[in-house]
C-alpha cells in the first residue's frame, strides 16, 4: 500500500525541499549585514531623530529642551557631494561618535572641510562640492577613513548650511530622554541606529517565494492523499470484508501518512542546506540580493519546514480517512466506475475560499486601489482563486470536459468515445490530474498578466506626469541642486515643471510649481475638501497650516501630496521636464559641470520603465520558476498516479497502440481541462486588477497578457503530461 503514495511522497520532499531552502535564504537576509551603511553614531550614548517623516530636522524648541538634560552635540546632515567620492555632509563634533580616524591633517575650521572615504583628495587642495543650492569650492584640512563616507563641516559653517537638526546626540539617561523628547521621535542608543535595510527587498522576495512554494505543497499533497486514497477503494473494501473494523482503516491510513511525511520531510531537509546557497548566489548575481549577502544554515527554517510536511501530510489523508473507515464491505464486489458525489463540506469549503478570493477583489479596488498593483496583495487573491475553484473542480469538471472534448464527437472509433465519456464520469479523477495544472498556467497566466498590466498602466502614468519634450535628470548625483533648476527656469521661453520628492505627515510627497505656498492638495484618503485648513509637518520639521485646493484621485507611480517647491525643503529634485525653443543644446548649455544632463523625453521613459520595472520581472520569475519547477513534477507524478485501468481494452481486443493513443489523449484533455479553470481564474483575476485600476486617476488602463511564455507553459505541461501517461501502458 505505500508503493501506492509515492507520488504524494515525491512531491511533498519537494515541497518541504523548496520551504526549507526558502526558510535558509530568508533567515540569513534578516540577519545579514550584507551592503548595510557604517552605523553612524556607533559610540554615542543616547541619539535622538525624527521619526515622522525619517530624518526630517528635530524642533528647536526640542533641541533646547533635551540639551538642558546634559551634553548635547547636533548633527546636520545634508547633501554635498564631491566628484568620484562623498555624498553626504555632516557637522564635524558629531564624527567623535563615530569610527573615523584622521590619517592627514586636521579637523576642518571656518571654510574647511575634511573629507572621509575619498583616497583621491590631497591636503590643501581646493576642491569643488556640489550642495543643494549649487557647487562650491573648499579648501581641504584633512581626510579621514573608517565609518560612512562623507564631507565633514566645522560646526558653525554646518549650522549656516543647513539650519535644522537632523540628530542630537544626548549625554543623559536614555528613559529621561525618552520622557523629554516625546513620542514622533526616535531614542535610542547610537549602538542602534541603523539606516536603510538594504536585504528589505530581497527579504519580501523570498517570503513571497516561501509562501508560493508552501500554498503549491499544501495544494498537490492534499489533492494526491485524497486521491490516493479513492484509487484504493475496492483494497480497502476487501480489508472490511476479511474483518478490519473502520477504526483499523483510519488507523492504517495514517501510518501511512505518518510515515510518508517523516521521509519526505527528513528527505526535504537534508538536500535544503545544499540547495540554498546555490540560491543567494544567484540573487547576488542577478542583482536580487547585495554583494556579500551569503546563506548559511541556521535549524529554525529546518525543523518549521520539517513540522509543515509532516503536519501536511496527516491533514492531507484524514478526512479521506474517515471516508474510508465507513467503506462497506460489499463494495469490494462492486466494478463500476461511477464516482460519489461531492461532500457538503467540500462545497462549504470551496464556495468559502472562492467567495474569499472575490471579496478580496472586490475590497480592493473599492477601498484601496492602487494596492492592486503592489504584488505582495495580489499574489494571496490568486492563491485563494486557485483553490477556490480546484475545490469546486469536481463540480466544474463535467460541463468543462463536454466542452474540451465535443470536437471528439466527430472522430470516430471507440477512443474517442473513451476518452470523452472516462473526462465526464471520473470528475475527481479528472479534477485531481488537472489541479497541477491548474496551479502551473494560473500562476503563471495570472501573476505575468498582473505584471505586465500594472507595467503598462505605469508606464501610461508616468508619461502622462512628464509633458515636457526633454528630461533634466541627476547625472552621478542623487538629485539636482537649486543652481539647476534656476538656470533651466531662467532660459528664455522656458517651460517647465520641477519636481521635488519631499515628506508630508509621513507621507510621501512631491513639491511642484502651480501652488502657492499656502496650498496643499490631498487625496480622498485625507477626508478632507476643497478648502479645509490642515496642520501639517513638513519634511524639514516645520510645522504649517495650508489650505486644501485639490483632493486627488490616487494615482500609481505617483505622490498622494502636491505641495509649492518652497514647502518642499532643501531636498534636491528628481526631475525637471522643459519645453524649450532652443532645444536640447541651449538645455545642456546651461546644466553642464552640475551633476544634471538632458535626456529626450521617450528615451528617458523608456530607460525609466525599465530599470523600474527590472526588479519585479525578477522577482516573479524567481517566484514563478520555483512553482513551475515543482508543478512539473507533480503533473508527471499525479498524471502517473491517476491512470485508468486499461486492461478490459486490451482483453478486447485493443492493440498497445490503440492503449497508448487513448491514455495521451487523456492527458491532453486533463491539461486542456486544467487550462480553461486556469483561464476562469486569470479572467477573475485580471478582472479585478483592471477593476481597481480603473478608478485610478490616470489613462484608461489595459489587460495584457503576455501570450507567450504562457503558451510555453502550456505546451510544456502537455509535453509533460503525454510523457508521463506513455509510461502507463507496458
Amino acid at each position: 500500500m505505500l508503493k501506492s503514495r509515492w507520488a504524494t511522497f515525491v512531491a511533498l520532499a519537494l515541497g518541504v525541499g523548496l520551504m526549507a531552502t526558502m526558510g535558509l535564504a530568508l533567515a540569513s537576509a534578516l540577519t545579514s549585514n550584507a551592503g548595510a551603511a557604517p552605523k553612524r553614531y556607533p559610540g554615542a550614548p543616547v541619539v535622538v531623530e525624527s521619526q515622522v517623516p525619517p530624518g526630517a530636522g528635530l524642533q528647536p524648541e526640542l533641541v533646547a529642551r533635551l540639551s538642558q538634560l546634559g551634553k548635547a552635540v547636533p548633527d546636520h546632515v545634508f547633501y554635498a557631494q564631491i566628484q568620484d567620492g562623498p555624498q553626504v555632509g555632516r557637522s564635524w563634533p558629531a564624527a567623535a561618535y563615530g569610527p573615523y580616524r584622521i590619517v592627514a591633517g586636521r579637523a576642518p575650521a571656518g571654510d574647511e572641510v575634511l573629507v572621509a572615504g575619498a583616497p583621491h583628495v590631497r591636503v590643501g587642495e581646493r576642491v569643488p562640492v556640489l550642495m543643494a543650492d549649487g557647487p562650491r569650492s573648499y579648501r581641504v584640512s584633512g581626510t579621514a577613513t573608517g565609518g560612512e563616507p562623507a564631507v565633514f563641516f566645522a560646526e558653525s559653517a554646518a549650522a549656516r548650511l543647513s539650519p535644522q537638526v537632523n540628530a542630537l546626540i544626548v549625554h543623559a539617561p536614555i528613559e529621561r530622554v525618552r520622557a523629554a523628547a516625546g513620542y514622533d521621535v526616535q531614542v535610542r542608543p547610537g549602538r542602534d541606529a541603523t539606516g536603510d535595510d538594504p536585504l528589505g527587498d530581497t527579504e519580501i522576495l523570498l517570503g513571497m517565494s516561501g509562501g508560493v512554494a508552501g500554498f503549491v505543497a499544501v495544494f498537490v499533497v492534499a489533492s494526491t492523499s485524497a486521491f490516493a486514497v479513492a484509487q484504493r477503494r475496492r483494497e480497502l473494501a476487501l480489508l472490511r470484508l476479511a474483518g478490519a473494523t473502520p477504526r483499523q482503516v483510519r488507523w492504517l491510513l495514517t501510518r501511512e501518512a505518518l510515515v510518508t511525511g517523516l521521509a519526505a520531510s527528513v528527505l526535504g531537509c537534508a538536500v535544503a542546506p545544499f540547495c540554498a546557497p546555490l540560491l543567494g548566489g544567484a540573487l547576488v548575481d542577478h542583482g536580487l540580493a547585495p554583494r556579500g549577502y551569503a546563506v548559511t544554515t541556521t535549524w529554525w527554517p529546518l525543523l518549521t519546514a520539517f513540522a509543515t510536511g509532516l503536519t501536511v501530510s496527516l491533514l492531507g489523508v484524514r478526512a479521506a480517512a474517515r471516508r474510508a473507515g465507513r467503506i462497506r464491505p460489499a463494495e469490494a464486489l462492486r466494478e463500476a466506475a461511477l464516482e460519489h458525489r461531492m461532500s457538503p463540506w467540500r462545497w462549504l469549503a470551496g464556495l468559502a475560499v472562492l467567495g474569499t478570493g472575490l471579496w478580496m477583489l472586490v475590497q480592493t479596488a473599492v477601498a484601496d486601489p492602487a494596492a492592486a498593483a503592489n504584488r505582495k496583495q495580489f499574489l494571496p487573491t490568486i492563491m485563494l482563486l486557485i483553490w477556490g475553484v480546484a475545490l469546486l473542480a469536481p463540480v466544474v469538471v463535467p460541463p468543462v470536459a463536454r466542452l474540451a472534448t465535443w470536437p471528439l464527437t466527430w472522430a470516430r472509433g471507440a477512443v474517442a468515445l473513451v476518452v470523452r465519456e472516462n473526462a465526464r464520469t471520473s470528475a475527481r479523477r479528472t479534477a485531481t490530474a488537472a489541479a497541477p495544472v491548474l496551479v502551473t498556467l494560473g500562476l503563471t497566466a495570472a501573476l505575468l498578466g498582473t505584471t505586465a498590466t500594472v507595467t503598462a498602466a505605469k508606464d501610461d502614468t508616468l508619461r502622462a506626469r512628464h509633458p515636457g519634450a526633454y528630461v533634466v535628470v541627476p547625472a552621478g548625483t542623487p538629485g539636482l541642486n537649486r543652481e539647476v533648476v534656476r538656470r533651466v527656469r531662467a532660459l528664455p521661453g522656458a517651460r517647465t515643471v520641477t519636481r521635488v520628492p519631499t515628506a508630508v505627515d509621513g507621507y510621501d510627497a512631491m513639491g511642484t510649481e502651480g501652488l502657492d505656498d499656502g496650498s496643499i492638495a490631498v487625496t480622498g484618503e485625507w477626508h478632507r475638501r476643497v478648502g479645509d485648513r490642515v496642520d501639517v509637518r513638513l519634511a524639514d520639521g516645520t510645522r504649517k497650516s495650508l489650505t486644501v485646493t485639490q483632493v486627488r484621485r490616487p494615482r500609481l507611480n505617483d505622490d498622494e501630496v502636491l505641495v509649492s517647491l518652497a514647502n518642499a525643503g532643501d531636498g534636491l529634485a528628481e526631475s525637471i521636464d522643459v519645453t524649450l525653443p532652443g532645444g536640447k543644446p541651449a538645455l545642456e548649455g546651461a546644466v553642464r559641470g552640475l551633476g544634471a544632463k538632458v535626456v529626450a523625453k521617450d528615451a528617458w521613459l523608456a530607460r525609466a520603465s525599465t530599470e523600474s520595472n527590472r526588479y519585479s520581472r525578477l522577482g516573479m520569475l524567481v517566484v514563478l520558476g520555483i512553482a513551475l519547477l515543482y508543478c512539473a513534477i507533480a503533473i508527471a507524478a499525479t498524471l502517473m498516479m491517476a491512470r485508468a485501468d486499461h486492461s478490459a481494452l486490451r482483453l478486447i481486443g485493443a492493440t498497445r497502440r490503440q492503449v497508448r493513443r487513448l491514455v495521451v489523449a487523456e492527458a491532453l484533455v486533463v491539461v486542456l481541462i486544467g487550462a480553461v479553470l486556469a483561464a476562469l481564474v486569470t479572467a477573475l483575476g485580471l478582472g479585478g486588477l483592471w477593476a481597481a485600476l480603473a478608478t485610478l486617476d490616470g489613462p484608461a488602463p489595459a489587460i495584457v497578457v503576455p501570450w507567450g511564455p504562457v503558451a510555453g507553459v502550456l505546451a510544456l505541461c502537455a509535453l509533460i503530461a503525454a510523457a508521463a501517461s506513455k509510461d502507463q501502458v507496458n
